[in-house]
């Protein structure tokens, strides 16, 4: 049964009056005092208006965060009453309601609201690019799941505060399509365009260049097939993060090589899929040689870098990589008794280095793994890590000790302060 914002909310988050008699005694439980919500959450409510707006003013007096996902809101002008009323929401969610085109605009603009995700709802480019403008401080906007296929190549308007962009899962074929986005958003930070069907990045460098801000790309799931195409993305000027998982054109490549042949592509890029190249010397060197072993000695990433390195030596039986793609750790079972050392691929996670602990001395019980503590390691404090954290993605090296113990041979949290202190040098 459709309803309110200010219906759902009674059913969400107020209690009920009630009475109970008991023999003569008659008890009346009151309704405690009410609180005021920061985040507000309603989604899968069947909501299709606002409701009373006085009432809704009360709700949202302190509100800065709105869920209204999963709804079946219709209108534009229901999303216009609530923004008239909670003035300070400034992250509003209204994926997979069934908002179309906005029929009448209002007549102020919304300076609070800074996060609008629209996912699934029945929004063409125009129609959005018609509401922009009412949310002018608008910094983040996901229009994912959109089934939007077509982008205006320019526009008259630019807005200058939005900085993140999310296009994921719609049906954006033409990459030319995309170019008009960096000047009507021209200082974008970050475009998601993941499962997408596009199959190349043109052939428009000046065009690319353009996105002058742009330092992150999500390209996951898409359908470029050559190398060629995958060079296109040094054009971004300021392009540093990329994330590319899922790609045909990967093939059978392990961890390893993927991330060396990307590091070799792309000189400028810093992250590839979270990470950082390890050795980007290492990477250009293994590029070179594959290149030399598949002929494939005339394209241009390779004439730059036989520019920068020469010709490279005959490797004999040298293991490509080395021990920059290992890591040898010294391991510390306190259960066993014992302590080993143990080299690993930086491709294992630390969920592989207690398997083989757990395989090697028969240790049936969970075991926790305590880390070195870094100031800035990716990992948290002392022995809780997570499992599937890879090894090039910790502050470990060479030598670093890791001692693994059963869930009751933990440490107190007294005892772990007491080794944070002690690494630290902490005083009192």
């Amino acid at each position: 049964m459709s309803q309110s914002i200010v219906a759902a909310y009674q059913n969400k988050y107020e209690d009920e009056d009630e009475e109970q008699e008991v023999s003569e005694i008659k008890l009346v439980f009151v309704k405690r005092k009410k609180f005021k919500l920061c985040n507000l959450i309603l989604d899968n409510c069947s909501i299709t208006k606002t409701g009373s707006l006085d009432k809704v003013a009360d709700i949202c007096s302190k509100v800065t965060e709105c869920d209204l996902s999963h709804n079946i809101i219709s209108e534009w002008s229901e999303v216009f009453r609530l923004l008239d009323v909670g003035l300070h929401i400034k992250f509003l969610n209204l994926s997979s309601n069934k908002l179309g085109k906005c029929e009448q605009l209002p007549e102020k603009q919304y300076t609070s609201l800074q996060c609008l995700i629209l996912c699934g709802n029945d929004n063409d480019w125009d129609n959005l690019h018609t509401l922009l403008p009412s949310f002018p401080s608008l910094t983040h906007l996901n229009i994912g799941y959109s089934n939007i296929s077509a982008l205006p190549s320019t526009t008259d308007t630019v807005f200058p505060n939005l900085t993140e962009l999310n296009l994921i899962q719609n049906n954006i074929s033409r990459f030319e399509d995309v170019l008009g986005l960096a000047h009507t958003f021209p200082n974008l930070h970050t475009l998601v365009l993941s499962d997408n069907p596009l199959s190349s990045f043109g052939e428009d460098q000046k065009a690319i260049e353009r996105f002058e801000k742009l330092a992150k790309l999500h390209v996951n799931n898409i359908t470029i097939n050559s190398w060629e195409e995958v060079s296109k993305l040094r054009w971004f000027p300021e392009l540093s993060d990329i994330r590319m998982i899922h790609w045909d054109l990967f093939g059978d490549m392990n961890e390893s090589e993927r991330r060396k042949m990307l590091g070799a592509l792309l000189p400028n890029t810093h992250l590839i899929n979270g990470s950082p190249i390890p050795n980007r010397e290492a990477a250009e060197r293994w590029y070179m040689r594959r290149c030399q072993a598949a002929n494939d000695v005339e394209n241009r990433r390779y004439k730059e870098l036989y520019e920068k390195y020469g010709e490279l030596p005959e490797l004999g039986d040298i293991k490509l990589g080395g021990q920059d793609e290992t890591i040898t750790l010294k391991l510390c079972v306190p259960e066993r008794g014992v302590e080993m050392e143990k080299t690993f691929s930086i491709y294992d996670s630390l969920k592989d280095i207690k398997t083989f602990v757990k395989n090697e001395y028969s240790i049936k019980k969970k075991l926790m793994i305590e880390v070195p503590i870094v100031e800035d390691a990716p990992v948290d404090l002392y022995g809780i890590s997570f499992d599937y954290t890879l090894l090039h993605r910790t502050a470990l090296k060479d030598g670093d000790t890791l001692t693994l113990r059963s869930e009751n041979q933990q440490p107190s949290t007294e005892e772990i302060l007491r080794r944070f202190e002690a690494q630290h040098n902490f005083t009192k």
